[in-house]
């Protein structure tokens, strides 16, 4: 069916978050007549932008890192109009201050993957001979990633055994496994890892990182609003559902029912929700015997800092990338972007197992001062005017071992039922692009 052209199929969408506005684009793109149900007040669910009257500006609720391999984020972002406002790296480069006061700046060549990364790391400048010497096992579980997937319980046993050292796991995975899963190696189970490693390093530009030059809300929201209303596709807010009403003889949706009572109808019905409120939409009974289980996904929180500095930080002090972006060694603090020269954004993942989460907000300013201190030379001389702490709890779920059985797919038992979000069974972790894949997969199942 061309892009444009209606069908009679008729499809409510539960839950106004990312999954849920791409799924309402992607059924519309198929001919779809769609209606989108939010419980909130708001669109765009986790991932979202508020504005500070104090500062007269919006910060979104935790800086977001996409990747060159997001394509269906990107096709997503083409048909609302957003595409434009991403910035691409050319190759990977990131700039890394450790706690003796170095910088390394790695940055892989513009060559075939996985050669650029491994040529990046070999150059790497913070790795000794030993440390090069055992790069060579990444080839292994890039080209044959199904001899790995069922070996190991965790992620930290196969780096392990791929006798991957410390400086590597400092430098290189552990970084990189925080940025991506939102939590250590060792929660992290090993068939998902090595997905993203085959996804994220094994073609074309898939490694870059890619950075808003907006807000979220101007990136994932609005242009999703503007092609709603052009587009005339009906959403509901402040509108929670009480439940869904099944034909279990049939097994078939029959309605969803909204707390004011409003009975809604429609042909398919798919739920994006986060897997913390999915329960709540059935009746207790269903939901046991359909045996859904995702509430027992464990969650992982994300603390970003905001310091606005009462002058501007030289490059001399803090060097320029083609991101801003700089990672911290052996700090809580991992990551740091240059908002401007007179902010700074700070990022701490898995901020529950670093006990950060539960710190009150002068102990998470003074433990940023600290490791920016400890690792920036000059650092100390630069005075802070303000700043500002965004707790995002339950930011995103841990893709540990027991979460293979909990992450639900997207097709059910119900012949017009189908499940998106970034926690369904995607074979990514907690990313924007696993919720819009699991979207698009609820379009196409339904189209089909």
């Amino acid at each position: 069916m061309k892009s444009g052209e209606r069908s009679e199929k008729t499809v409510t969408v539960i839950g106004g978050g990312i999954a849920g506005l791409s799924a309402a684009v992607f059924l519309n793109e198929n001919g779809c007549k769609v209606k989108l149900i939010e419980a909130s007040p708001k669109l765009g669910g986790r991932a979202y932008s508020f504005f500070d009257k104090e500062k007269d500006q919006f910060f979104d609720n935790g800086q977001h890192i996409l990747a060159g391999w997001y394509n269906n984020t990107f096709e997503y972002l083409k048909i609302t109009g957003c595409y434009d406002k991403l910035n691409f790296q050319k190759n990977l480069e990131v700039n890394f201050f450790n706690t003796e006061k170095k910088v390394f700046k790695l940055k892989c060549p513009d060559m075939t993957p996985p050669m650029n990364l491994i040529t990046g790391l070999l150059k790497f400048k913070a790795f000794n001979f030993k440390d090069k010497f055992a790069l060579k096992n990444i080839n292994s579980i890039l080209k044959d990633p199904g001899k790995f997937s069922d070996s190991f319980e965790n992620t930290g046993l196969l780096l392990k055994s791929l006798k991957q050292t410390g400086n590597l796991l400092k430098y290189f995975w552990e970084p990189f496994i925080l940025a991506v899963f939102n939590t250590r190696p060792e929660k992290v189970n090993t068939e998902i890892f090595l997905n993203v490693m085959n996804i994220g390093f094994t073609s074309g530009n898939s490694s870059t990182l890619v950075i808003p030059e907006v807000n979220l809300n101007e990136l994932l929201i609005n242009g999703a609003v503007n092609y709603f209303r052009d587009n005339e596709i009906d959403y509901l807010l402040n509108s929670r559902i009480e439940r869904i009403v099944t034909n279990e003889s049939e097994k078939k949706i029959e309605f969803v029912l909204i707390e004011n009572g409003e009975k809604i109808e429609s042909d398919y019905f798919i739920s994006a929700v986060p897997f913390f409120g999915f329960k709540k939409l059935f009746d207790e009974n269903i939901y046991r015997e359909n045996n859904f289980k995702p509430e027992f996904l464990k969650t992982s929180s994300i603390v970003s800092v905001h310091l606005f500095l009462e002058n501007e930080i030289t490059e001399e002090i803090l060097p320029a990338n083609s991101l801003g972006m700089t990672g911290l060694i052996g700090t809580t603090v991992q990551w740091l972007f240059i908002r401007n020269r007179k902010h700074l954004s700070l990022v701490i993942s898995g901020a529950d197992d670093l006990q950060v989460t539960e710190m009150d907000q002068d102990e998470i300013l003074k433990l940023c001062i600290a490791d920016l201190n400890n690792t920036i030379p000059g650092f100390d001389k630069i005075k802070i005017s303000d700043h500002k702490i965004i707790k995002e709890k339950r930011a995103t779920f841990i893709a540990d071992e027991m979460s293979k059985e909990l992450r639900l797919k997207q097709e059910t038992a119900y012949s017009n039922f189908f499940i998106a979000g970034d926690w369904t069974d995607t074979g990514l972790p907690a990313t924007i692009e696993s919720a819009v894949s699991s979207a698009k997969r609820c379009a196409l199942l339904i189209k089909n």
